[in-house]
């Protein structure tokens, strides 16, 4: 062997003892990371899925992993690991499973509950959205519904004891992201006590809607001569009212169902629902 063959395998293998040394620490801080959440459990006790949720911090958690991202790592890998580390230690403080709507482009829903958490959890198809709500609350499963799918089915999330959005899907919005399907995560009353950036709203209109500034109709179902609606916005209830009453829509309930976290575009400019950022490494 000569000698810049011999250097070539020993810069090789100084490399690749480099991959094995960073592997070895990313698993132990891995275990650490178990021996944490077990302290947790023994500490808050969170068996109980609403209160193991917290998707205010998990925002807070995928902001902060977009603004130290660099490198020629996709962003979109690194998220979905973070997804399955979160997925997993959440069920490790309360067993939950996803059901999904198979109502709406059943690959592309498949896709994204697995993107977003992981393979440790079962999936259960349902027929509709009304049937995923019917299972989060039977279960105390997530459910993740599609933005589309037919039916005022938020209706099935108004009373205080009711399932509620939880999270918009895909969080970080990307042009060429993968599981891109726009979606709703459905989850059991949470105890997290974070107020939401964005309140959703169903909203029974009995005329013509006209837009207001801070909402936006995220879905819309006929209902006689008027409509029922999705709506989130940034405004309470009370100046949602006042505002929709001042732009001349008459409604006749306006009932709380949910909120979450204002989404990351990396694709473009902000939005009600999206904040735009980017990667500190510049784009994936």
């Amino acid at each position: 062997m000569d000698n810049g063959a011999e250097s070539d395998a020993q810069t090789l293998k100084q490399l690749r003892d480099r991959i094995d040394a960073i592997d070895a620490a990313m698993h132990r801080l891995l275990i650490e990371r178990g021996t944490v959440i077990a302290a947790l459990i023994a500490t808050k006790g969170t068996s109980r899925p609403g209160a193991a949720f917290r998707p205010a911090r998990e925002a807070d958690m995928m902001r902060r992993l977009v603004a130290r991202h660099e490198g020629e790592l996709p962003l979109a890998t690194v998220e979905h690991i973070w997804r399955e580390i979160i997925a997993t230690f959440t069920r490790m403080q309360a067993e939950f499973n996803v059901a999904i709507d198979a109502s709406v482009e059943p690959e592309r829903m498949r896709d994204l509950a697995r993107f977003n958490f992981g393979f440790s959890v079962a999936l259960a198809p349902c027929a509709d959205a009304a049937a995923v709500i019917a299972r989060v609350a039977e279960a105390n499963d997530l459910g993740i519904v599609a933005r589309r799918a037919p039916g005022a089915w938020w209706r099935g999330l108004t009373g205080p004891a009711a399932p509620r959005i939880m999270a918009l899907l895909p969080f970080i919005r990307a042009a060429k992201g993968p599981a891109d399907l726009p979606a709703f995560v459905i989850s059991p009353p949470l105890t997290d006590a974070s107020p939401p950036d964005i309140t959703a709203f169903a909203v029974t209109v009995a005329g013509p809607f006209r837009r207001v500034d801070g909402a936006e109709i995220m879905a819309s179902a006929v209902a006689g001569d008027g409509s029922e609606l999705l709506v989130a916005t940034t405004l309470d209830r009370e100046t949602l009212a006042t505002r929709l009453r001042e732009a001349g829509v008459e409604t006749t309930a306006i009932a709380p169902v949910g909120g979450f976290a204002r989404g990351i575009a990396v694709d473009g400019g902000s939005t009600l629902l999206y904040e735009a950022a980017k990667p500190a490494g510049g784009e994936q």
